[in-house]
């Protein structure tokens, strides 16, 4: 049978990108004084869960706290106004759960082949408002692709057709035909035709004359692109509340988000409501509870701790999973001490574990780095490489208490602070050596090898004269690190 799924390399590339683009356009936001946060719960990362798949509600990917207003945002690698889209199921079309003032954030950046995670960001964000985009679908100003190859599944894309700088320029001339663009400095004029494929398709310049734009700025479309956007006025908490009523599930559940952040006074019954209607979605339930957990009612933690405690005959793994994503964006020790609970049973789903260590990335204390470092004499590799990860979040306030851990725990944990510690650096690696037993001085080898740039250079010359063989092991890594062959792959 022919696998219908993305690979993981291009799935996480897609992920990398699209995570870029909407933390690209949160910065964007602030700077313009909107007070943004993620509403698509994964938005701003690429964590790929493997065996839990979540299927969460289906909404854009930020939310405006004061105004209310919300975002999609593209990531791109090709600049184009472009939305996957289904011509069979309406829950997937390109615009389902979407508002008319809506907004879609498009940005381009720059992927390197050899990582998929390091990118760069080459042009502006570019808003236009879903309503604008509706109105062109309607009257075919748009045109739409085939259906993707096996890899990328069944769904098609829309497309509104634009036109881009080619380098920052001077706006020369607009007219009725075309956009004249001089580049800075100058060289080859760059010139725009308005009317695309055959005339069915007329571009409207974004643009007047005398403007600078920057590369790969949006200079015609058929929507109206904005770089900036004008603040609406704020809304209230009656408004939020008012959308706990909606028939409309993205509605819902990105007001019961906003609650948890905006504070309630009058809110309280209706978040209660909608954890104890038997007919609202988890997702929505879960928002909720997190809301009123965040203010510690107890109504809320206790939906929340059900869930985590539950059997999975009762509450599915995917519920569970999300139960302890939601839990992590509390910053309470109750949540702390939860996710702990969720980690150290050796009778959970081994993901749901990880997924717990993960969270603990978020807390970054004492209990938390102990508990992560405690999984590391377990066989389930999952577990231990998500602890690890997690680890390394939380290290930099945790330094002191990580080298003695390092110090006075058993071999068997020695690799998973050693590899946080590394990437973290910031203390004194000479401090370590003086009684450290042969096993030790392997790792504190490891330690220095693979993390020197993050160690004054001071620090690691006087390794050799404390511990010469230390310093001889560090060396050898540093060299091999150092060699072009070190990620040099077969394919």
């Amino acid at each position: 049978m022919v696998n219908n799924f993305k690979s993981d390399d291009s799935f996480l590339r897609k992920l990398a990108v699209g995570a870029a683009g909407t933390n690209a356009t949160i910065a964007r936001l602030k700077e313009m004084g909107f007070n943004p946060i993620e509403l698509e719960r994964g938005s701003t990362g690429f964590k790929i869960w493997k065996k839990i798949k979540i299927k969460r509600v289906r909404v854009p990917d930020i939310l405006c706290l004061n105004t209310g207003i919300r975002f999609e945002s593209r990531g791109k690698t090709k600049l184009e106004i472009s939305m996957s889209h289904s011509l069979n199921d309406p829950n997937r079309a390109w615009d389902a759960g979407m508002r008319d003032d809506d907004f879609v954030a498009i940005v381009l950046f720059e992927q390197k082949d050899d990582s998929p995670v390091d990118l760069k960001q080459i042009s502006p964000v570019h808003f236009t408002m879903v309503k604008d985009m509706r109105a062109a679908f309607v009257d075919k100003q748009v045109s739409i692709t085939k259906p993707k190859g096996v890899e990328e599944g069944s769904e098609i894309r829309v497309m509104w057709t634009c036109a881009v700088a080619k380098q920052q320029s001077e706006v020369f001339a607009v007219e009725p035909q075309k956009v004249s663009l001089l580049p800075i400095p100058e060289t080859r004029r760059q010139t725009i035709q308005l009317s695309r494929s055959k005339g069915k398709i007329t571009l409207l310049p974004q643009v007047a004359a005398g403007d600078i734009v920057e590369q790969n700025q949006i200079v015609a479309s058929v929507v109206p692109v904005n770089t900036a956007l004008q603040r609406p006025p704020s809304v209230d908490e009656a408004y939020f509340i008012d959308k706990l009523a909606s028939v409309n599930l993205s509605e819902r559940y990105a007001a019961a988000k906003a609650l948890r952040y905006r504070g309630y006074t009058t809110a309280k019954p209706v978040l209660g409501s909608r954890i104890n209607d038997d007919d609202e979605d988890i997702y929505v339930q879960l928002e909720a509870a997190a809301a009123l957990a965040a203010f510690d009612d107890p109504n809320g933690w206790a939906f929340i701790e059900d869930k985590l405690r539950s059997p999975i005959m009762t509450v599915p793994l995917e519920t569970q999973l999300e139960t302890v994503i939601v839990a992590s964006e509390i910053p309470k020790t109750r949540s702390e001490a939860l996710l702990i609970e969720v980690l150290k049973d050796d009778n959970r789903d081994d993901e749901l574990r990880a997924g717990a260590a993960w969270a603990l990335g978020q807390f970054a204390s004492v209990t938390s780095a102990t508990a992560l470092v405690n999984t590391f004499n377990l066989s389930t590799l999952e577990i231990k490489v998500e602890a690890a990860r997690a680890l390394l979040r939380v290290a930099d306030p945790q330094i002191d208490h990580l080298v003695g851990l390092l110090k006075n725990c058993g071999p068997n944990k020695r690799g998973g602070i050693s590899w946080a510690l590394a990437r973290s650096g910031k203390f004194d690696p000479t401090e370590i050596i003086s009684g450290a037993d042969d096993n030790l001085r392997r790792w504190i080898s490891y330690i220095v090898g693979y993390g020197k740039e993050n160690f004054f250079q001071a620090d690691v010359e006087a390794i050799c004269k404390t511990d010469p063989e230390i310093y001889f092991a560090a060396s050898v890594l540093w060299q091999i690190v150092a060699s072009w062959v070190h990620d040099l792959k077969e394919y």
